[in-house]
């Protein structure tokens, strides 16, 4: 509706005009006449702007007055419990979460009494989605899973993967999990394929009973994982990264696999960082082109399809894992004598076993790596060697070269500091071949 000069003093006319003409002869005072004209006309022209001011907010409101409830909006901020989610822990909101996840683009949950229950999956990309999600939990997740005395505020059943992102890349851009915490039994959860600027961030994400991942990453690009607690129980690692997940950073975390799995393994990918986590509790601490897993269904694009490039080990907290470094000694090395870890930093980290008699880091088929600044801590009563090489016969390089290990520092044990084992090469010994091909510095 437009409003002119013209038609508000028309209205004002007809309002005015007939009482001018029934009023008039009954005042004798003049200025008590227009005193009166006065208050009638601001008093009209103040229902006008009203009436004016009413319908603008009813247009910018989408349709709605005042007093109405708000409808959940779509695009934009939106929380779970608009689109009638409960988070009781019984009734199953996948329906009304999922409702949520498409309709927005900010989607929150928020803190309930129990927590929210998901029997299946809930699609955060694919083809039907455009990318660009934000799931923000309301349940602090700091403190290594307290919770405020509450559980994970997102629980799955176990029957599939609880996040999952398919499809092609424009599909998964800028996916982020902030602040949330989660639980699933039996698979993964988080799946994510083809992600281009992914944020996990101060999240807990727990998988139990699980032979997989409790965050499984294939052909991502740029994805940040900080600030979490990230762990699987059951043979998992808490953090695969598979077929070119390159640009992948894994910052201040805290991420254990439990008494019989690993905390992070990576295979055929580039630019890999972890810097300033706490890794605890596992058969494995960080796995790089090692053909660990070959057991898993996608094990020929493992090992198979290239190894990793550029890696930067800095500053974690290795604690009570039986294997904390494994770096580039594939099991099946026969079939790809070409690959091999290409330039590597692993520098002033703190590597122990303590309870295990094992090599705190294995080395294999590594080239071009800086070792240095480390503090290794064996069993005290220990024989493994600090760092172990392995040899693969055929393969290009065999063993590690060009290499430079210096400056490191060793605690308790009796073993050597490197290692090569009782290999020959040629009538020469593979400790003989490291030293020579290598710039080893002895602590």
């Amino acid at each position: 509706m437009t409003f002119s000069i013209n038609s508000l003093r028309s209205a004002i006319n007809k309002f005015v005009i007939p009482i001018q003409t029934k009023f008039a002869e009954p005042f004798k005072n003049r200025l008590s006449f227009r005193k009166m004209i006065m208050n009638r006309t601001i008093s009209v022209v103040g229902l006008i702007g009203i009436g004016v001011v009413t319908l603008a907010f009813y247009i910018q409101t989408g349709g709605q007055l005042i007093g109405q409830s708000a409808r959940p909006a779509s695009g934009g901020r939106v929380s779970v419990i608009d689109f009638g989610a409960v988070g009781d822990g019984k009734t199953n909101d996948r329906a009304a979460i999922q409702a949520a996840i498409d309709a927005g683009e900010e989607i929150h949950f928020p803190n309930v009494d129990a927590f929210y229950r998901i029997v299946g999956s809930l699609k955060i990309g694919g083809s039907d989605q455009s990318g660009g999600k934000r799931l923000i939990g309301h349940r602090p997740c700091r403190g290594g899973g307290a919770f405020q005395g509450k559980p994970a505020l997102i629980q799955g059943d176990g029957s599939a993967s609880l996040l999952v992102a398919s499809g092609t890349t424009p599909q998964n851009r800028a996916i982020e999990l902030i602040g949330l915490s989660a639980l699933n039994i039996g698979n993964p959860v988080l799946d994510l394929m083809s992600g281009i600027d992914a944020m996990v961030d101060n999240c807990w994400l727990r998988s139990l009973k699980n032979t997989d991942a409790a965050v499984r990453l294939r052909e991502s690009y740029n994805v940040t994982i900080r600030e979490s607690t990230i762990g699987c129980s059951g043979g998992g690692f808490a953090v695969t990264a598979y077929q070119q997940c390159n640009k992948l950073r894994i910052q201040n975390c805290r991420i254990g696999g439990g008494d019989v799995g690993g905390a992070v393994h990576v295979e055929q990918s580039a630019n890999v960082q972890l810097e300033g986590n706490i890794v605890e509790l596992g058969v494995y601490g960080l796995v790089v082109s090692s053909g660990i897993r070959l057991d898993q269904s996608d094990s020929g694009n493992v090992e198979g399809a290239g190894a990793c490039h550029a890696l930067r080990i800095a500053s974690n907290y290795f604690e009570n894992v039986q294997h904390p470094l494994v770096i580039g000694s594939a099991m099946n090395l026969a079939d790809h004598p070409g690959q091999a870890v290409f330039g590597a930093v692993i520098e002033t980290n703190n590597i122990g076993t303590y309870g295990f008699d094992f090599p705190l880091m294995t080395i294999g088929r590594l080239r071009a790596a800086s070792i240095r600044g480390n503090s290794f801590w064996r069993k005290i009563d220990g024989n493994s060697p600090a760092i172990l090489s392995t040899f693969a016969p055929g393969a290009t390089p065999p063993h590690p070269t060009a290499c430079v290990i210096e400056a490191n520092h060793v605690t308790n044990g009796s073993g050597p500091f490197l290692s090569g084992g009782d290999v020959r090469v040629g009538g020469v010994s593979l400790i003989q071949k490291l030293s020579a091909e290598n710039d080893v510095k002895l602590p």
